[in-house]
């Protein structure tokens, strides 16, 4: 299932009327005033939305049935109607929490609490008793979270049965030779190398307040799971882009020291580098000072960085902040969702493309100072940043999913849900200072 028809006319006209808005600005020489950037950043974050909604109804479709029409299970009656699996299962999350710590709660309320949660989780599991199916739990929290990632969804993903998890790097080049009848021609002995994907663990630790009762918690589960679905892929995605495992002068807080209890910082020690950090410390060559607005030249001079992994459009993606986004609707060969047609809808968060190549559009990509790094709480972060990345190139490996615990504080009356993934990242060549398959404009005018 794929955006309507009439849903994509109104993404399409909505573009048009945002890039016409600041091409008429540019042509009577007024820069848009910090105002009208905003209002622009929030259209372009709505637009995103859509987009999203309409691939989430497809993807969801394959752990419930819609492709035939129908729609998630969900419970159709009393206390939890509208409730689907995943829903359930952070309620009973709770209720097992506070099962096993049941401080000054009445016992039949337990039981009560138990026994109509049984029965809603009946009705969406058919023949599963009082337990839900765990992999369908998992499935349906992770398809959330995939169809939101803007940057996670451009590369190959492998699920790791172990970890370390080794995989096997492209073999090298064949040799040729003319050839005589009769006569064997030379072997090759091919290049042969593997590289290690080692996961990493990213914990979160949510207490909240609550009233323990059964009525509160459904009132609460909603909240509770669209908040952690976004903080998901906002850290997934943030991950990916901005880590880095240096302490002093970090890519993202340049000019300070982080550690890995510094709250809102620590994330990007996760314990690999991510895309930024190739371009920008790795092998700085793959990093170009544009010193200048955005332009057709910004993106080919970005793609002529990488070389021989440039060639192929297929395989190549743009990744840019919403500033330097916005300031690319000037450029003529920026072609945005009101030209692309059916064709805007092949990526996440694509609302645009150069030369065939799509452009995402990520919150997490963050305005940066003129060296490209984020600077630590300076007022200088006003450049932009575009990305060219050769998706083959990269792995994001998975040992562990998004996993869910709920315990209970009796002296601070308070659920803690503590929520973690353990995830890898890797470039293919398995050396990063000489690898050309990723490069980067920075200190680009917005």
């Amino acid at each position: 299932m794929t955006l309507s028809t009439w849903e994509l006319e109104t993404i399409k006209n909505e573009v048009a009327e945002v890039r016409e808005f600041y091409r008429q600005r540019m042509d009577a020489d007024l820069p848009p005033l910090r105002e009208e950037m905003e209002r622009l950043s929030r259209a372009v974050g709505e637009l995103t939305e859509k987009q999203r909604v309409g691939e989430k109804q497809a993807m969801l479709a394959r752990y419930a049935g819609m492709e035939r029409g129908g729609d998630r299970p969900r419970v159709s009656f009393g206390k939890y109607q509208g409730m689907d699996a995943l829903d359930l299962a952070c309620v009973r999350s709770v209720l097992a929490a506070q099962q096993r710590e049941p401080g000054d709660v009445n016992p039949r309320a337990l039981e009560d609490w138990q026994t109509n949660l049984k029965a809603a989780m009946d009705s969406t599991t058919a023949g599963t008793g009082d337990e839900l199916v765990a992999t369908g739990e998992a499935a349906a929290l992770w398809a959330d979270i995939n169809v939101d990632t803007l940057v996670a969804g451009l590369f190959t993903r492998v699920d790791m049965p172990t970890n370390p998890f080794e995989i096997p790097l492209q073999l090298g080049d064949v040799s040729w030779y003319p050839g005589t009848e009769n006569t064997a021609t030379a072997e090759t002995a091919l290049a042969t190398g593997r590289q290690t994907l080692t996961a990493y663990e990213l914990v979160a630790e949510v207490p909240w307040s609550l009233t323990l009762e059964e009525d509160a918690v459904i009132a609460m589960a909603a909240e509770v799971r669209s908040t952690l679905v976004r903080n998901a892929v906002e850290v997934i995605d943030d991950v990916l882009l901005n880590a880095d495992t240096t302490l002093q002068n970090n890519i993202n807080a340049d000019g300070a020291t982080i550690a890995a209890s510094t709250a809102g910082n620590a994330h990007w020690l996760v314990g690999f580098d991510g895309l930024l950090h190739l371009p920008l410390v790795d092998n700085t060559t793959q990093g170009n000072n544009h010193a200048a607005a955005p332009s057709a030249d910004m993106f080919n001079e970005a793609r002529g960085l990488l070389g021989k992994y440039g060639v192929r459009p297929s395989e190549l993606a743009y990744v840019a902040d919403v500033g330097t986004y916005i300031k690319s609707l000037a450029v003529g060969e920026f072609r945005t969702l009101d030209k692309l047609g059916p064709q805007a809808t092949l990526l996440n968060g694509q609302l645009a493309q150069v030369d065939g190549i799509p452009v995402i559009v990520s919150e997490q990509m963050a305005q940066s100072d003129a060296d490209g790094k984020v600077t630590d709480g300076g007022n200088s972060n006003t450049k932009g940043r575009l990305l060219a990345v050769n998706r083959t190139q990269w792995r994001l490996g998975f040992r562990r999913e998004l996993m869910i615990e709920t315990t209970r504080d009796i002296q601070k009356r308070q659920n803690i849900m503590v929520v973690s993934m353990r995830l890898a990242f890797m470039e293919r060549t398995g050396t990063r200072s000489a690898a050309t398959h990723t490069a980067l404009q920075y200190n680009i005018t917005v």
